[in-house]
């Protein structure tokens, strides 16, 4: 499924498919915007079916009733909602209109990769693991852009190559490049899902 998403300073193009055989996918993804902010993560529940989908809907649903906080102070409220599940992989990363900052943190297996005025992508690295209630401590990034930002997450049912860093530098649309990325070969004994945004504050 493709979904797109048209805000004041910045669209989103999302693109979703379960594993072979199932017909609910284990992860989940959160998209808003704000006066202030662009907020966007990425949740994969452990497993697949039902169970992984509750999991990952659990770290969504924190953020969306704490989208306002934080991203480090978001991931230990996504790690504390995630304690009775069976465990997430997670990604968040939210776009600071007014301090033209991308601040970044994830846990797991989510990728990230981001590109500020259509310059080279970046793709840092995640710490390795996984939520479950535990105590963790998490490393946070932030990004700085002047007018113009470009970025992806995306599960680890996609099989998008870290080479593929153009899809960001040359963006025409997050539409266009979903569009392009739910054409590419997947794991099909995977779920996998995307994100692609564009921040453009000019």
């Amino acid at each position: 499924m493709i979904e797109h998403y048209q805000f004041s300073k910045s669209s989103v193009s999302s693109y979703q498919k379960p594993k072979k055989g199932n017909d609910l996918c284990g992860d989940s993804f959160y998209v808003k915007e704000t006066e202030d902010y662009l907020i966007c993560a990425v949740a994969d529940g452990l497993g697949s079916g039902k169970l992984a989908k509750e999991a990952s809907g659990a770290a969504t649903d924190v953020i969306d009733q704490h989208h306002h906080e934080s991203v480090e102070q978001l991931m230990h409220l996504c790690n504390e909602g995630l304690r009775h599940t069976r465990g997430a992989v997670i990604a968040i990363v939210k776009v600071d209109y007014k301090n033209q900052t991308a601040t970044y943190s994830g846990v797991g297996n989510i990728r990230f990769m981001i590109s500020a005025e259509r310059q080279r992508a970046i793709h840092p690295l995640t710490k390795a693991g996984f939520l479950v209630g535990k105590p963790e401590r998490f490393k946070v990034q932030d990004f700085k852009f002047e007018k113009e930002l470009t970025l992806m997450l995306y599960s680890d049912g996609m099989d998008i190559h870290t080479q593929s860093r153009s899809l960001l530098t040359k963006m025409v649309s997050p539409k266009e490049s979903v569009i392009f990325i739910s054409g590419l070969p997947q794991d099909i004994n995977d779920d996998a899902t995307c994100i692609v945004g564009q921040v453009n504050i000019s």
